[in-house]
């Protein structure tokens, strides 16, 4: 939600300002905690860790490639916590 807001900032310079700060805090308390932020642009697709969204033919990407991400996912460890919402090559 911080990045769509952070979207959304348009001309705002203390609105994004801070909205990254909290942003950042809160990747940081994750990361203190062991949850990592996963963006798989370029990766195959492997619906254990990512949520198709849409699935799209891209001019010289291979069928099954993630070529865009919406949505970055989270994992800790090997556990995922919430799939990356990803577009695919078809």
């Amino acid at each position: 939600s911080l990045s769509r807001a952070l979207e959304h900032a348009g001309d705002d310079e203390h609105l994004a300002a801070g909205l990254t700060l909290v942003q950042q805090e809160l990747l940081g308390a994750l990361a203190r905690a062991g949850i990592e932020s996963y963006s798989p642009e370029g990766e195959p697709f492997d619906p254990n860790a990512h949520e198709a969204m849409a699935q799209h033919p891209v001019e010289g990407a291979e069928t099954g490639t993630i070529v865009e991400v919406y949505q970055s996912g989270f994992r800790h460890g090997e556990t995922v916590l919430r799939p990356a919402r990803v577009v695919v090559a078809a």
